[in-house]
């Protein structure tokens, strides 16, 4: 090691630099030649780090222990559910609700939030069950416990963040606005299941 060396020194800083600029040129490079799977990876590893959170910062303290299965469910849900639907709805409302149609950002608003949020939770929170092995049932119940909660919730804190995505984010990184987004909304679901379970 150089002694001459010390933090934040413009060299190692320069690097860091050039790699983030690396892998941000390598994820817009498959944004735009496999922009599915990479818009429902990059949900994967967002809803894994905010269910990650959830359990180490907000729950610290608690007697609960880490859940890795849960984690992973979140991971799974983002990949195979959140991922996905974003990906095809950002693209069929711009079809069907174009910019050239009078009143288009309040109609897109709308549709989103009293459209698509309500079903798209449900189906959250039924599959975030399965996934994690309490079964239809205890999803149910689950889902009666604490579906509208969430769902106000989720018209608290997504309306005008969907609003300004659905309307001023260039189409390509929707999904990737709504998962940074999610991230704290991944912590406020998984805390909020989490102590309904105890």
């Amino acid at each position: 090691m150089d002694p001459d060396r010390r933090d934040g020194d413009p060299i190692s800083e320069n690097k860091v630099s050039t790699e983030i600029k690396k892998v941000l040129k390598l994820y817009l490079h498959f944004l735009k030649t496999r922009p599915l799977i990479t818009k429902s990876i990059s949900s994967a590893v967002i809803a894994a780090a905010g269910d990650t959170l959830a359990q180490k910062i907000v729950l610290k303290g608690s007697s609960s222990p880490f859940l890795p299965r849960q984690t992973a469910a979140f991971a799974i849900l983002g990949l195979l559910y959140s991922g996905p639907l974003a990906h095809y709805f950002y693209s069929w409302l711009d079809q069907f609700i174009p910019k050239n149609v009078p009143h288009y950002a309040i109609k897109r608003i709308i549709t989103d939030r009293f459209v698509i949020a309500p079903p798209y939770l449900l189906g959250f929170f039924y599959l975030l069950g399965l996934l994690e092995g309490i079964g239809h049932t205890a999803s149910v119940e689950k889902i009666r416990s604490s579906f509208w909660v969430a769902l106000k919730m989720n018209w608290k804190i997504w309306t005008i963040l969907q609003f300004i995505n659905l309307n001023y984010v260039p189409i390509q990184f929707r999904v990737l606005f709504q998962s940074c987004i999610a991230l704290v909304w991944t912590v406020f679901l998984a805390a909020h299941r989490r102590s309904s379970i105890q």
